[in-house]
């Protein structure tokens, strides 16, 4: 079902009031008690919707800090044998500045 943001509050009063009478005994409600099974809610997603969810769990998988890299410079700055690479860094940030700079134009 497509809800928009104007049906959304009958939406969710039809929802709300399918719900509370899926939780009365099925004789409160007029039926017999042997043909009755409980109402479950049902999602499909799209075929695009299944490729968003599964680019989200595999980023979730991929860890926020690379640990061994982390490890390695801190032994680095710590036995005072870090050196700064300055052409690289400078590069980094004019490419960066680059990027930013083509994204808001």
């Amino acid at each position: 079902m497509k809800i928009n943001g104007s049906d959304l509050q009958s939406a969710l009063n039809v929802y709300q009031a399918n719900q509370t009478q899926a939780k009365q005994p099925p004789v409160a409600r007029g039926q017999s008690t042997e043909a009755s099974t409980p109402q479950q809610d049902r999602l499909a997603l799209s075929r695009q919707g299944q490729m968003i969810a599964d680019a989200q769990r595999t980023l979730a998988s991929i860890p926020d800090v690379r640990e061994s890299l982390v490890a390695k410079i801190r032994n680095d700055v710590e036995n005072g044998t870090y050196t700064i690479d300055h052409q690289k860094a400078a590069e980094g940030i004019l490419k960066e500045a680059m990027v930013n700079q083509a994204a808001m134009t």
